[in-house]
């Protein structure tokens, strides 16, 4: 059953300052919402909570019937929602084909630590684990790089990397954090190609970033968030010509489509 992920209202304060401030959002499957701001505005936060690696002060979180906020990480990732860090860092001493095997076991257990322990036999148990890992990496052009150590990949190749090992658990929804920084323009246009392909297969997606044009030409609704709060939220034309978003953050000149 698809199920849409809903935050009501949600803040989240570190010692005196609000990164959060009853920010509301709804994802849902098979769209891409994008969320972008300047720095600080709370986009980071937001995605940590959705996803569990932080609790909110107040507000609601859900998906489906599930709350989400008394939910460990484990739980949340094992409902079929999945995401991705600014910085791209795959396990520790683990090739790239292993990275995409120990997604694929999360799915089943609550211990990434368990999961990396027993790695090598469950390969060993386990071939067509192998191979469904092998035809993700084929996916994102990193075949070649299958039996390589994850940590010596370029920066471009570790974020396909990160985006297979996430595509490995088999997610209903897909949080992505800046996951175009860093990426020289053939691999911005590849990205952008995935992630509609993800959606085109029902996949729900959360796109932060602030290559604002590729968020603009890529989305079905974007949302604006400054200083913690949201500030605007819907269709692209509609939110570029918000005024609020203007003035934070868009500037005078309209974002052309992403390729």
């Amino acid at each position: 059953m698809s199920h849409s992920l809903q935050a009501c209202r949600v803040t989240r304060r570190f010692g005196g300052v609000t990164a959060v401030s009853e920010a509301s959002l709804e994802l849902e499957p098979g769209r891409i919402h994008g969320l972008i701001g300047p720095n600080g505005a709370g986009k980071s936060t937001m995605i940590a909570l959705l996803s569990g690696f932080l609790r909110p002060d107040s507000g609601a979180i859900s998906f489906g019937a599930s709350d989400l906020t008394v939910l460990e990480t484990s739980e949340i990732a094992r409902l079929g929602i999945a995401r991705t860090f600014q910085q791209a860092t795959p396990f520790a001493g683990l090739s790239a084909l292993e990275n995409v095997m120990a997604g694929m076991h999360l799915r089943h257990r609550a211990s990434l630590a368990s999961v990396l322990l027993r790695l090598g036999t469950m390969r060993r148990e386990a071939a067509e684990t192998a191979a469904a890992a092998r035809a993700l990496l084929e996916e994102f052009e990193l075949a070649a790089e299958a039996e390589l150590d994850a940590g010596s990949l370029p920066f471009g190749k570790l974020r396909f990397l990160e985006l297979a090992r996430a595509l490995a658990t088999r997610p209903r929804l897909l949080l992505l954090d800046e996951p175009a920084a860093g990426l020289n323009p053939h691999e911005t246009e590849r990205l952008g190609e995935i992630v509609r392909g993800l959606s085109q297969q029902g996949i729900g997606i959360l796109l932060v970033d602030h290559d604002v044009p590729f968020v603009f030409g890529l989305c079905d609704r974007v949302t604006v968030m400054n200083f913690g709060a949201v500030i605007a939220s819907g269709r692209p034309d509609d939110v570029y010509r918000d005024p609020a978003v203007r003035e934070a953050y868009l500037g005078e000149a309209k974002p052309e489509a992403a390729a």
